[in-house]
């Protein structure tokens, strides 16, 4: 572990890690008030539009595979800055795009870059800070994640009225050319001096022990059943809140903004939470608002008329429980591999990323409710991971 050489330092390195991890939610979520739209502009049905988002997130994930091992590899700051110049190139070709087949292509490289700014970020965390001061970490790099969802639907709704959707991507490629000209000048690399050559000697078959380790496979599920669940609200948002409520492109930011800054308030809380309780106290209290969040939807389904509030009090519960978890989870995989934390990042965001938008899509693909599919996924993998909650911390506390 490199210690980081001065507070002012610390906070360049902090602050540029937290900028990385922003283009992941802002690639999702800007464009979502206009989606509609854009499905009327490309002349396919909203479906066809939803699929973006799914595949942008199939792109992250997948993308992982490739990437982890060449941040351990190559280092950590070649790869950001290869990341970053992809994210620029997949959104200026979506704000070019004349059909929804190139629009799909742009969002394939978006989520390429995505996915290497912030595996490098989540990596770079597991080099410089020791466990427990990694979750905290963590958390806030989760805070700056969430602090996307709250103001990119606004914002984009806001250039969507003022310029078209266009101009969203447009934002998107000099808010992503501005973090790569400050990673050139402040962004140093962080990958420890050991990891390069364990890197070219085991290469991909540093793979199998950690997706078949039972404690990794744990915390690795739990990422990818929160992000299951807000991918499908992500997904069904705009149905829900514009074509079915008649909310405009503003009114749709100004809900799903209120429900991020709830988001926030609970990342950059959970630090606190965790120097006070624990990694795995904090881990059983996410599980238990997905467990919780699900019957909320469930009841709302059966019993409820549509509303606004019906559809995004028990999103509120499943976002805030996993927002004040993900840290600990990240934290305790990663935990075991101080020598391979990009490829072991990369397995974490595969279940979190790819998994995620596997489920999402099969259960939404069956034109089942999103409040169902929400349900369904909650009570399916939440509930047992919460019954083996004892027998993993017990293995945490053994092995550390």
């Amino acid at each position: 572990m490199t210690p980081v050489s001065t507070t002012r330092g610390q906070a360049w390195l902090i602050g540029l890690l937290m900028a990385l991890v922003t283009l992941t939610p802002m690639g999702i979520d800007i464009y979502l008030p206009s989606l509609p739209g854009m499905a009327q502009d490309f002349g396919v049905t909203m479906a066809a539009m939803q699929t973006s988002v799914t595949l942008f997130i199939f792109a992250v994930g997948l993308s992982q595979l490739l990437i982890g091992p060449l941040a351990d590899r190559h280092g950590r700051r070649p790869v950001a800055l290869a990341g970053v110049a992809a994210y620029v190139a997949g959104s200026a070709l979506g704000a070019c795009a004349g059909t929804v087949e190139w629009f799909y292509a742009a969002r394939v490289i978006q989520g390429i870059g995505a996915c290497a700014a912030s595996l490098v970020a989540f990596a770079a965390v597991r080099d410089r800070y020791a466990p427990a001061e990694g979750a905290r970490i963590y958390s806030y790099l989760n805070g700056a994640l969430c602090s996307v969802p709250a103001l990119a639907p606004m914002l984009g709704g806001a250039l969507a009225v003022l310029a078209g959707w266009r101009s969203t991507f447009v934002f998107m490629v000099l808010f992503a050319l501005t973090l790569a000209l400050l990673l050139a000048r402040r962004f140093g690399e962080t990958r420890p001096p050991a990891a390069g050559p364990a890197a070219r000697v085991a290469g991909w078959r540093q793979y199998l022990p950690i997706a078949t380790s039972g404690r990794f496979v744990y915390f690795a599920v739990f990422g990818m059943a929160g992000m299951a669940m807000i991918l499908v609200f992500v997904s069904a948002a705009p149905v829900v809140l514009v074509q079915r409520l008649g909310y405009s492109e503003l009114g749709f930011g100004a809900w799903f903004g209120g429900n991020a800054v709830l988001n926030i308030v609970a990342f950059f809380l959970a630090p606190r939470f965790i120097a006070r309780f624990g990694r795995m106290v904090m881990l059983r209290a996410g599980l238990i608002a997905l467990l919780l969040a699900a019957a909320m939807h469930l009841a709302a389904w059966l019993w409820l008329p549509l509303s606004a509030w019906a559809f995004m009090l028990p999103v509120a519960v499943l976002t805030v429980g996993f927002s004040l978890a993900l840290g600990s989870a990240l934290s305790l995989a990663l935990e075991p591999y101080p020598d391979r934390a990009g490829t072991a990042a990369a397995v974490f965001g595969q279940f979190q990323m790819s998994g995620s938008a596997l489920i999402a899509t099969l259960l939404l693909g069956q034109g089942m409710s999103p409040q169902l599919a929400m349900a369904l996924i909650g009570a399916l993998l939440a509930g047992p991971l919460l019954c083996a909650s004892g027998w993993i911390a017990r293995s945490v506390s053994r092995h550390g």
